[in-house]
């Protein structure tokens, strides 16, 4: 039987450490980040990559056509708010492709651990037929699958 590798790599502790460090430090560049509740975020107003060109369209023209708003719109904020929308779509961007690659990552390796996992209680349940400690090891493992019952092939 072929056994699955999806990645082999060997991770060095200090690397991961820094760049932990590196991701607080630039959470700590960033202060006015927010965390929302999922209720929050629910009922926000969205603006989605295709709506980004549509509201800088529109701070162009409340710039433009500054006597067509009323006295009271807040100009200013508005083009606070699109510029900060600007600067931080890179870093979304950059976040997010960093955060699916590692969740990838993880979920091969989890992939190439499970089914690597899976052939060694195999191998063990065969050698605590002969074996007490290899029995109290597959006993203690065998708890993972307790409820699962067997499963019926069609």
């Amino acid at each position: 039987m072929a056994r699955q590798n999806l990645i082999s790599v060997e991770i060095v502790d200090a690397v991961v450490a820094e760049a932990i460090v590196t991701i607080n430090n630039t959470r700590t560049e960033f202060p006015f980040l927010i965390n929302l509740s999922a209720e929050e975020r629910k009922n926000f107003r969205k603006m989605g990559p295709k709506s980004v060109d549509y509201v800088n369209e529109n701070l162009l023209g409340a710039n433009q056509f500054p006597s067509s708003l009323p006295a009271d719109f807040p100009v200013a904020e508005f083009t606070k708010d699109v510029a900060a929308i600007n600067k931080l779509y890179p870093l979304l961007i950059a976040s997010q492709a960093l955060t699916e690659a590692l969740n990838d990552t993880i979920l091969a390796l989890s992939s190439d651990a499970m089914k690597e996992a899976d052939e060694v209680y195999g191998f063990l349940k065969v050698a605590a037929k002969r074996d007490a400690n290899a029995k109290a090891l597959v006993e203690q493992m065998a708890r993972r699958f307790k409820g699962q019952g067997k499963r019926k092939t069609e």
